[in-house]
C-alpha cells in the first residue's frame, strides 16, 4: 500500500514536469534517437536500485518493460532511451512507452484508439489528473475488492510515479530557459548561457529569496507594482523553488557513493558490500556533498552537455571517466543482457526436441544421435552459463527466489534426462531432455516480471548456508521428479501407440523405478533441511505452511507410489500413471502454494499463474486418463507389450 501511496503524489508531479519543461533549454535538432553516441561506457556506469548495485543497462532495460512490456522502442534500445530521458526530458516526454492494453482504461483516460497502445506521458497527463480521485478513493479500499480494472488504473500511476522521477532525476544539472538579473548574474562569473541550471542557481538563491521577501515587505504581493528587475527576481525565485518542489523525494537514480558511509570510503574494505548510495538531488537537499561528489555530479553535468551538443567523443571520454569514478565494474552483467542465456538456451532446446523427435520418428538415430547431442550440451552449457553469472552478480548461491528455482530446474532436469541417455542411448532421455527444457524456459519467460531485476531477498531467506543446502536439495528434487514424470509419459505414449517394445519397455521401467527413489531422496532430503533451518529461522521445526505441506505432500506421493508397488497393490501401468500425475503434484507444491497469498513462503496471488496450473492439471488428468484407457484397450486385444 505504501508503493500506492506515492502514486498519488504522481498528479502533483506530473503537473510540475508539465510547467517545468519550458524551462529546460532545447536543441533545434531534436532527433536524439540518431546520435552516434557511444553506449558501451555509458551502459556500464553503476546504479543502486532493487538493493543492489547494477549497471544503468540492466536498469534501463526493466524500466522500459515496466512501462512498454519490451527492452526497446523501435528506433532506439533501452539505454539510448534512458539517455534521452535523463538528458532531454522535454522530448522524451513525447515518446510512445506506456503500453496500456486495458481497453476501458483507455476509454477512462480519454485516449484514442491505436493499432499498438502506447501512449506518450504528455498523452496521459490530463488522464492521470482526471482519474486522482478515483484512485484517491481506491487507496481505502480492501486490495481483495478492487477490480482488475481498477489494479490497471493503479499501476499505470504507479508506473507514471517512477517515470516522472527518472525525467527529474538529472534536472537540477541540465540548462534551464531563465533570465538572471544583472545583479546576481555579477555574483556568477562563470555564468554562461548554457551553464545556466538548477545547481548554479542554488548558489544565490538564499540571496534571491531574501531580496523577494524585503520587496514583498515594501511593496506587498503584486507584481504590478514591481520594477522589471524586481519582477525578473520574483519569477527567479519562484522557478527555482518549483524545480525544488518538483524533485522533493527524488531518490530513484542513485548513481553517487554517499560520502559519509563508511564502505565507499574504505578503501582496504574492498572485499565488502558497496555501501549506500544516492541520488544527486538526495545529494543536493540533504547537504551531503564531498569533493568527491563534486566529481560525480561535475561529470554528470559533462555529460549533459555532450548530449546536447552532439559531442559524441567528449560523451564518450566523460563516460570513461565517470565509470573509473565509480569504481565498480559491471562488465559481466552486461554481459548476461546481451546474451539472454535463458531465452537463448530455450531455442537451443527445442532444436534438440525436434532432431530427437526426427530421429524417432523415422528411425534414423545413428547421426542424429551426435547432432541432438551437440545441441543440447549448447543449450545445457548456455543455462549452465547464465546460472553462474548469476551466482557471481548476486554473491550467492543460485537458487533465493521462485523465478531463480525455475531457472536452476531448467537447467538439472534436461542435465540428468542427458545423464539417462547416454545410458540408454535410444534417443528417449534427449527428447525428454528438450521437451522439458522447453516447458521449464517458457514457464520462466512468464514469470520474469520486469525482465527479471535480480532483486535483492529479504533477510529471513538471505542466509548463504541454507541457499546451498536446503533450497538447492528441494530444488533439485523437482528437477528428479520432472525426469520421473516425463519418463513417465513416455512409457504411457509408446506403449499406448505400440512404439515401444518389450527390451525397450523393460529398461524403461528400471529407469524409472530408479529415478523416482533418487526423486524422494533429494525431496524428503530438502524438507527435513527445510525443518531444520526453519527452527533457526523462524523457532519452530514444522508449523504448517503451505509451502512445507507442499514439500511433503511431493514425499508421501512417491512414498504411495512407491510403496504399492513393492508392495503389489499397484500394477505397473497403475505406477506409471502415479508417477506421471507428480508432475501436477510437484507444479501445486512448488508454485501453486505460493498462489495462496498466505504463509511465509507466499509470493502473492498471480492470476494467470493460476488458471495456467489449472488447465495444466485438467490437461495432465485427460492426457494420463486418455493413454491409460488406450493401454487397456490394447492389453484386452493382446497387442501391448508388458514389462518383465
Amino acid at each position: 500500500m505504501k508503493t500506492r501511496f506515492l502514486s498519488l503524489l504522481v498528479i502533483f508531479l506530473s503537473i510540475l514536469f508539465m510547467a517545468a519543461s519550458p524551462l529546460w533549454a532545447k536543441d533545434d535538432d531534436t532527433h536524439h534517437e540518431q546520435k552516434p553516441f557511444a553506449m558501451a561506457e555509458f551502459g556500464q556506469l553503476p546504479i543502486l536500485h532493487d538493493g543492489r548495485i547494477k549497471p544503468l543497462d540492466t536498469f534501463a532495460r526493466t524500466q522500459l518493460i515496466r512501462f512498454s512490456d519490451k527492452d526497446h522502442i523501435e528506433h532506439m534500445p533501452a539505454i539510448t532511451w534512458l539517455a534521452t530521458t535523463l538528458f532531454d526530458p522535454g522530448n522524451a516526454s513525447e515518446l510512445k512507452i506506456f503500453r496500456i492494453n486495458n481497453e476501458n482504461l483507455r476509454h477512462l483516460m480519454g485516449l484514442e484508439e491505436r493499432k499498438k497502445p502506447l501512449y506518450a506521458f504528455v498523452e496521459i497527463t490530463e488522464g492521470l489528473e482526471k482519474t486522482f480521485p478515483t484512485v484517491e478513493k481506491l487507496m481505502s479500499e480492501n486490495p481483495q475488492n478492487i477490480s482488475s480494472d481498477q489494479k490497471d488504473l493503479l499501476t499505470l500511476h504507479e508506473n507514471a510515479l517512477e517515470y516522472t522521477q527518472i525525467l527529474r532525476s538529472l534536472s537540477l544539472l541540465l540548462p534551464l530557459n531563465v533570465t538572471v538579473p544583472e545583479k546576481w548574474a555579477k555574483e556568477l562569473p562563470t555564468l554562461s548561457t548554457r551553464s545556466v541550471n538548477f545547481l548554479t542557481l542554488k548558489k544565490i538563491d538564499a540571496g534571491i529569496q531574501d531580496e523577494i521577501k524585503q520587496i514583498i515587505k515594501r511593496k506587498g504581493q503584486n507584481p504590478v507594482k514591481y520594477t522589471p528587475n524586481e519582477q525578473m527576481t520574483a519569477v527567479l525565485g519562484w522557478q527555482i523553488k518549483m524545480i525544488a518542489d518538483a524533485a522533493e523525494g527524488n531518490n530513484l537514480f542513485r548513481v553517487i557513493p554517499d560520502p559519509w558511509d563508511e564502505r565507499n570510503t574504505d578503501e582496504k574494505n574492498t572485499g565488502q558490500k558497496s555501501g549506500e548510495w544516492i541520488s544527486p538531488w538526495e545529494l543536493v537537499q540533504s547537504g551531503k556533498g564531498s569533493p568527491r561528489t563534486s566529481e560525480f555530479l561535475d561529470l554528470w553535468t559533462a555529460l549533459g552537455s555532450n548530449w546536447s551538443q552532439l559531442d559524441d567523443k567528449a560523451w564518450h571520454d566523460n563516460s570513461k571517466k565517470l565509470l573509473a569514478l565509480g569504481n565498480h565494474s559491471t562488465r559481466l552483467e552486461i554481459f548476461y543482457n546481451k546474451l539472454q542465456p535463458f531465452f537463448t538456451s530455450t531455442i537451443f532446446f527445442a532444436l534438440s526436441f525436434l532432431l530427437a523427435l526426427i530421429a524417432l520418428t523415422f528411425n534414423q538415430t545413428k547421426y542424429i544421435w551426435v547432432l541432438a547431442g551437440g545441441v543440447l550440451a549448447i543449450a545445457l552449457g548456455l543455462q549452465g552459463l547464465g546460472l553462474v553469472a548469476r551466482v557471481l552478480v548476486l554473491e550467492r548461491p543460485p537458487v533465493g527466489t521462485l523465478y531463480e528455482s525455475i531457472l536452476f530446474v531448467g537447467f538439472v532436469a534436461p542435465f540428468f534426462a542427458a545423464l539417462m541417455e547416454l545410458r540408454m542411448k535410444n534417443m528417449l532421455g534427449f527428447l525428454s531432455a528438450g521437451f522439458m527444457g522447453i516447458g521449464v524456459g517458457l514457464l520462466a519467460l512468464s514469470m520474469a516480471e520486469e525482465g527479471d531485476t535480480m532483486k535483492v531477498l529479504t533477510a529471513v531467506l538471505n542466509t548463504q548456508f541454507w541457499l546451498a543446502t536446503h533450497v538447492l536439495c528441494i530444488t533439485i528434487g523437482y528437477g528428479w521428479c520432472l525426469v520421473t514424470s516425463v519418463l513417465s509419459h513416455i512409457m504411457l505414449l509408446g506403449q499406448a501407440t505400440g512404439k515401444l517394445d518389450r527390451p525397450t519397455l523393460k529398461n524403461l521401467t528400471h529407469a524409472q523405478g530408479t529415478l523416482a527413489l533418487t526423486a524422494l531422496l533429494f525431496t524428503a532430503t530438502g524438507t527435513i533441511l527445510g525443518g531444520i533451518w526453519a527452527d533457526q529461522s523462524w523457532g519452530r521445526f514444522w508449523g504448517w505452511d503451505p509451502k512445507e505441506n507442499g514439500a511433503m505432500l511431493i514425499v508421501l506421493w512417491l512414498i504411495w507410489i512407491i510403496h504399492g508397488k513393492i508392495a503389489g497393490q499397484f500394477s505397473k501401468l497403475a505406477v506409471t500413471m502415479g508417477l506421471s500425475f507428480l508432475s501436477v503434484i510437484v507444479g501445486t507444491a512448488w508454485i501453486g502454494v505460493n498462489l495462496l497469498g498466505i504463509g511465509l513462503h507466499s509470493y502473492g496471488f498471480i492470476e494467470g499463474l493460476f488458471w495456467g496450473l489449472g488447465v495444466f492439471t485438467v490437461g495432465e488428468m485427460i492426457l494420463i486418463g486418455g493413454l491409460a484407457w488406450m493401454i487397456q484397450r490394447k492389453k484386452q486385444e493382446g497387442t501391448t507389450p508388458d514389462a518383465a
